[in-house]
């Protein structure tokens, strides 16, 4: 198992650097600095992530990522030929799908969590920002990181499943996009279909709710097609 998440991680090692440069470029905004121009801003007013704007932009980088890495790693094999080789070995078919889950995943998860972590490290040194800073602050941007694990389920599910149109195929990557950013613009925006604003309880069991029923369909469509 540990090979296969090795070989998983490998193949998508270049995804991932393109990542953390986007990751860099929206840190550079988000503190307003251009370390490779040697410059630097004035510092900010305020805190950023609580702003609609950037957490917006944020949000899409986020989303982006997820959505890469799971139509990525679903249909690498198939573009490759290389389906037969991988699940005729003596390693079963969920383990083989189970190790691309958990690498892509854990990869989504941890690019998404890392500008969250490293500009709340540099707004809560004195000096950066000219607002008071407080942990709860960060409950938009990590609502926003732990539904890109989601994203990137549907994305994954969208690019295994047999389907004769894209429409119909797409399906599960665009309703966990749009269901994710309509449950998130409404913790934003109170006033934007105020029936539809989750506590932060509700979000969480709506998001853990929405991996396990992903990951369910993702192996059973692997136990069902036919791949040969």
């Amino acid at each position: 198992m540990f090979a296969l998440m090795l070989k998983e991680l490998r193949s998508i090692s270049r995804l991932i650097a393109l990542a953390l440069l986007a990751d860099g470029l929206l840190l550079s905004d988000l503190t307003g600095q251009s370390y490779w121009l040697g410059g630097t801003y004035p510092m900010q007013s305020g805190f950023a992530l609580i702003q609609s704007s950037w957490l917006l932009r944020f949000g899409f980088l986020a989303a982006a990522i997820a959505s890469v890495l799971g139509l990525s790693m679903s249909l690498d094999d198939g573009l490759r030929g290389t389906w037969a080789f991988a699940l005729f070995r003596p390693v079963s078919r969920r383990a083989y799908i189970g190790a691309k889950l958990l690498v892509g995943g854990a990869a989504t998860l941890a690019l998404s969590v890392l500008p969250v972590a490293v500009y709340s490290v540099w707004a809560a040194t004195p000096g950066n920002v000219v607002a008071p800073f407080r942990w709860s602050q960060l409950q938009p941007a990590i609502e926003a990181c732990g539904w890109s694990v989601v994203v990137f389920l549907g994305a994954f599910l969208s690019g295994i499943r047999p389907a004769k149109w894209w429409w119909s195929r797409l399906w599960p990557l665009v309703s966990s996009v749009a269901l994710g950013m309509l449950f998130w613009l409404a913790t934003l925006e109170p006033d934007f279909l105020p029936g539809l604003t989750a506590t932060a309880s509700e979000y969480w069991c709506l998001c853990v709710g929405m991996v396990i029923a992903l990951s369910v369909s993702i192996l059973a469509v692997v136990e069902e097609r036919d791949f040969a």
